[in-house]
């Protein structure tokens, strides 16, 4: 992936921020996309890791077409063509509403965040791919394991989810390959995560052990997980047979109980 460049979306949160680390240590350079923390993406920019590569700053509303056509000619013409796209800005209200509760404002505004978003994104991405004439692009789609699951009190969150892993996804790699032979999309569905988006959560110490009481690895998974993951599947190294997957990375988390709340560690 040397010298490719790469766009991150949601690159000023704890997940997107991770990614380009991961990324920049491979030499891509990149493209870092917020939309209102503009301070913590600068941040990012100056870190040594990230520093030791060409990137740009780029801040849009990503339910906003012109935003995005604006963000993405930025992004190229101070970068060059962009040859992967890491689609991960998302949003997620800690507050458990449940359906009979939840505003249509509510419902509307997660869908256009989570999934319209992601249209806009990857119609940019592939008309300029076409125009560009790339051969080999890749793209990694972050989804969620309340797309699989579904998460009771967030039926906005887990449909969101739902649709980018369950129909997006394997409609666009096979549209890919018209305009791009090699070209590959895949996504990671991450459960239970230690970003700001769980921070409550946690200090709840019973419903954490309830929690890795189901999951074989007995522990969280981390913004280095996801990294990782995310910078395999975005290779055409090391992973370039792959495409349309949905990677689970939940640690062996299952419907079960598999230990009792005194095999838990905190």
């Amino acid at each position: 992936m040397r010298g490719a460049v790469a766009l991150i979306t949601g690159a000023s949160g704890d997940i997107g921020a991770e990614i380009a680390r991961f990324l920049a240590a491979e030499g891509v350079h990149l493209a870092l996309h917020c939309h209102r923390n503009i301070d913590a993406a600068l941040a990012l920019q100056a870190e040594p890791v990230v520093a030791q590569v060409r990137s740009v700053v780029v801040q849009a509303d990503l339910t906003e077409e012109g935003q995005v056509e604006r963000m993405w000619n930025k992004a190229q013409s101070e970068l060059g063509p962009i040859k992967i796209l890491i689609a991960n800005a998302g949003i997620y209200r800690a507050e458990r509403i449940p359906i009979k509760n939840m505003s249509l404002a509510q419902w509307n505004d997660t869908l256009q965040t989570n999934l319209t978003a992601f249209f806009l994104c990857f119609r940019e991405f592939f008309k300029s791919i076409e125009q560009h004439k790339l051969i080999d692009p890749s793209a990694v789609m972050v989804g969620s394991m309340s797309g699989v699951w579904g998460d009771m009190g967030h039926c906005d969150y887990a449909a969101s989810k739902a649709a980018i892993t369950s129909g997006l996804l394997p409609t666009l790699k096979d549209e890919l390959v018209k305009i791009a032979p090699q070209g590959r999309i895949n996504a990671v569905a991450p459960g239970f995560i230690d970003t700001q988006m769980i921070a409550g959560v946690k200090q709840d110490k019973a419903q954490m052990r309830r929690v890795l009481q189901t999951a074989s690895l007995r522990r969280v998974g981390t913004v280095q997980d996801v990294a990782g993951l995310v910078t395999f599947l975005a290779s055409n190294r090391l992973s370039a047979h792959m495409t349309g997957e949905i990677v689970r990375l939940k640690g062996g988390k299952e419907g079960r109980i598999l230990f009792d709340e005194d095999e838990i560690e905190l």
